[in-house]
Order: structure tokens, then C-alpha cells, then sequence
């Protein structure tokens, strides 16, 4: 059996981002990490957390619409204001090897004969997996079984049947899923800014074996938000991006 470690929407929260890692490492051995985009943005430290990313084994990556607009290959005019503020401001604050790095990434990428992404196969940058219809419109741009997304900040699970059912879930904190689906979707929910009412932060582990259904564990950690806050505060960012952390919303 191997475990991977599922991320996603960490955002410049570097406190969330160890704090993830330290009770991960310590439920399992971790083979390989897969990180599902918007590792920057809204929080403080997208430097810190790109370079302790890179520390992970086997780390596979794709970009989010915040790396996107930090590097500037697509434009804040569709962010809300606080988020074209916290955009700019990543921009500004991004080291040339950080941003490089982040340039470099691919939309969508494929491990373990999984889809990676941000968003959704067919729009890896804007679209949001919300409803059963949208994963549906994915099919013809899924290549694989299951596809492992962000974007939403939701942990979720939405699986098809061969009867062309689809079971949606909003996963909570130690739900463990058989994903023996004919197609799927999971998102592990966000590190760094959840918005399911609930402000630890999220993240999956999912084991993968030669001869079953892959299974996902949902988890859930409380980190020092109160840090992350400060920094937010001392670094000029929108005070709502702080607020927003004491929430989950």
C-alpha cells in the first residue's frame, strides 16, 4: 500500500501548512505529496510555504488561479477586492526562484493514473466543482478513473456509478471513503483557508493499493490561526483575510 499525502489551497499559511504536516507524517508513511493549487495567495508567506513544499517527497504540483495571477499570466480583474489586493501584494513579494517555480507548473498533471488539478480537468483555473452536473461536464476531459481537485475549499467527495447516479458528500473530519466508483472526484479541502464553517485546517490521505479501490481519510487540525492572522495584519494585506481564518469562512 502506498499513502499520499492530498493538499490544496494552502494560501500562504505557513502555520496551517506544518501543522498539516507534522499530524500527517505522524498517522503514516508518506510516500508522495500532491498539491492541487493556490499554494499562494491571501496569506503571508507564499515564499516559506513554496520552499517547505519542495522539501516533500515525491511532490507532485499544479497551479491554481493564485499562482496565476501572482506571476502574472492572468489578469485580477475578476478577483473580488481583497483578493486582487492579496494578489498584487504575492506578486510584489515572490522571489525570482519562487517564481519561477511557480511559472514552471503545470494546469494539470497525472500520478498513480489520478487527475491533477486545481479547478476542473476542462478548467483547471476558474471552474468550481459544486454540483453533480459540473462533474458530469468533466467526463470528456477526465483520462483517467478519478481526479483529485481544489479550488472550492470544500472537502468533498463526488463519485458516479455505472447507473449514472452521482453520490455528492461534503467529507468531515475522519470520514474514510472506498472510492470504488466508475469515476470520481475528491478535493482534501483546504489547508490554509477552509470555508466550510470550520477554520481548522483540511487535508486527505489516500492509500493506494495493486489490487483495490484507492480509500481516502478525511482530517481535520487545529493550528495557531492567531499567528497567521498577525502576519496577514503586518503585512498591510486586507483585515478580512485575517478575520476570514477565526471562521472558516
Amino acid at each position: 500500500m502506498t499513502t499520499v499525502l492530498l493538499l490544496s489551497d494552502i494560501h500562504g499559511n505557513l502555520h496551517a501548512l506544518e501543522t498539516v504536516l507534522n499530524d500527517a507524517f505522524e498517522r503514516a508513511e508518506i510516500a508522495s505529496v500532491w498539491v492541487m493549487g493556490d499554494s499562494v495567495g491571501y496569506g503571508a508567506q507564499p515564499n516559506e510555504v513554496i520552499k517547505r513544499l519542495r522539501t516533500l517527497p515525491d511532490l507532485a504540483m499544479v497551479k491554481g488561479n493564485h499562482e496565476a495571477a501572482a506571476i502574472g499570466e492572468i489578469s485580477i480583474a475578476n478577483f473580488n477586492p481583497s483578493a486582487a489586493a492579496s494578489a498584487a501584494w504575492t506578486t510584489e513579494a515572490l522571489i525570482p526562484e519562487v517564481r519561477d517555480f511557480l511559472t514552471a507548473l503545470p494546469l494539470v498533471t497525472m500520478r498513480s493514473s489520478i487527475t491533477l488539478c486545481h479547478g476542473t480537468p476542462r478548467n483547471p483555473i476558474w471552474e468550481y466543482m459544486l454540483t453533480s452536473q459540473t462533474a458530469e461536464l468533466n467526463l470528456n476531459r477526465l483520462d483517467t478513473a478519478g481526479c483529485v481537485h481544489g479550488h472550492t475549499h470544500i472537502p468533498s467527495v463526488f463519485g458516479r456509478e455505472l447507473s449514472t447516479n452521482w453520490h455528492v458528500i461534503q467529507a468531515r473530519d475522519t470520514d474514510v471513503f472506498q472510492l470504488d466508483y466508475e469515476r470520481w472526484f475528491v478535493n482534501p479541502g483546504s489547508v490554509g483557508q477552509p470555508r466550510d464553517g470550520d477554520p481548522r485546517a483540511s487535508y486527505a490521505l489516500l492509500q493506494l493499493t495493486d489490487n483495490e479501490a484507492p480509500r481516502i481519510q478525511f482530517h481535520r487540525v487545529e493550528y495557531d490561526v492567531a499567528k497567521a492572522q498577525d502576519l496577514i495584519l503586518d503585512a498591510h494585506l486586507p483585515s478580512t483575510l485575517a478575520y476570514r481564518l477565526s471562521v472558516g469562512r
